[in-house]
């Protein structure tokens, strides 16, 4: 294919992109889960630095982030909560001498202490006192239950709990307080737990689906009906959850609720032809989430990228099956460039060349 026929080197013969195109090209191939490391390298050389908050980064680039002469890189990578202690000494070396030395130590320090913390388990508060032990007995435990002043339901609560017979009978308390509580348990007695997933309390159930491992499938299914997405604290609950439903989705296929329906296409034995289908769905969510699956033609994932829906369309702007020339379009658009340069069809060679591009503009 010569030049004139190639959209990719079409895009890299363009003129210098604008400065917010650059910009675009930069974010977006940050996140593109297929750039390589030479490429996250290269973002770093020419002071980007937004992606370094990814938790997928390999050592190499946190290595180069945290000894670059780049403010932005370096603050950025001190900033990510992910630097190791030889990482944190490579960047106090290369900052030895410079009036942010001191505050850098202190970040260093607090990285530190907090690696050597123990972490504590899901929703259990730290002992009151040193020597505090916590009820032995049914008496002591209703003694406790009795003690802990009820709660307004749109409160928010934390757990402490151990024992399954102590959360056996904390599980019937009247008091909101208990029973949330006891929803954050890691683990429960199969009988805990059908007794809470029903309790009347729409945060006892949230809390048992999003802490509980065992939490039932029929729960979850429920709240991820409901249009629930999970917390800051727990991103993906329910679908991320270890007990939600991974087969015997195809049933789903026609389900009148859509939120169902979608989850069709995450059986194994769902059929490319499903993908199909459900891409040209009438809820949008349905098509996004078909939007998502590798198994569309080429045809199919172009005419998503002209959905009514935003969220549909961003999806599509992603899929590794679009046609180049439409990708290139997507990439030369700075509405659509930044989601478009996440698409794992990037070709390497073209990363660099757009990072060398963008770069140029911001000199």
């Amino acid at each position: 294919m010569d030049h004139q026929q190639d959209p990719w080197a079409a895009l890299l013969r363009s003129p210098v992109p604008s400065a917010q195109l650059g910009r675009e090209w930069l974010g977006g191939i940050g996140l593109n889960p297929a750039a390589p490391e030479g490429v996250l390298l290269a973002l770093l050389d020419v002071g980007h630095a937004d992606f370094l908050l990814r938790p997928d980064l390999p050592p190499a680039v946190l290595d180069a982030a945290s000894a670059s002469p780049h403010r932005r890189v370096w603050g950025r990578a001190a900033d990510s909560g992910r630097l190791s202690a030889a990482q944190w000494e490579r960047l106090l070396t290369a900052r030895a001498g410079e009036p942010d030395h001191a505050l850098l130590t202190d970040l260093a320090a607090d990285a530190d202490a907090s690696r050597e913390r123990v972490p504590r388990r899901r929703g259990i508060a730290a002992a009151p006192e040193a020597d505090a032990r916590p009820p032995a007995t049914p008496e002591e435990i209703a003694e406790l239950a009795d003690a802990v002043p009820d709660i307004d339901p749109r409160e928010r609560t934390i757990a402490l709990f151990d024992d399954p017979d102590a959360m056996r009978q904390l599980a019937g308390s009247p008091r909101l307080r208990i029973r949330r509580s006891v929803a954050r348990a890691p683990r429960l007695p199969t009988d805990v737990v059908e007794l809470l997933a029903r309790d009347e309390d729409f945060a006892v159930r949230l809390f048992l689906t999003e802490s509980c491992d065992d939490a039932p499938s029929w729960l979850l299914l429920d709240l991820w009906a409901d249009g629930w997405n999970g917390t800051l604290s727990f991103p993906g609950r329910p679908r991320n959850h270890p007990g939600f439903p991974r087969t015997d989705l195809l049933r789903f296929a026609d389900d009148p609720h859509p939120r169902l329906r979608l989850l069709a296409l995450d059986d194994p034995a769902a059929p490319a032809a499903l993908a199909e289908r459900l891409a040209h769905d009438p809820d949008p969510e349905v098509r996004a989430h078909a939007a998502e699956d590798p198994r569309l033609t080429p045809a199919t994932a172009a005419a998503l990228t002209t959905d009514p829906s935003a969220d549909v369309r961003r999806h599509a702007h992603r899929h590794p099956a679009l046609p180049p020339a439409l990708l290139v379009a997507l990439l030369q658009d700075p509405a659509t460039a930044g989601n478009a340069a996440t698409n794992p069809a990037v070709p390497v060679a073209v990363m660099h060349g757009m990072i060398a591009a963008a770069a140029e503009r911001a000199e």
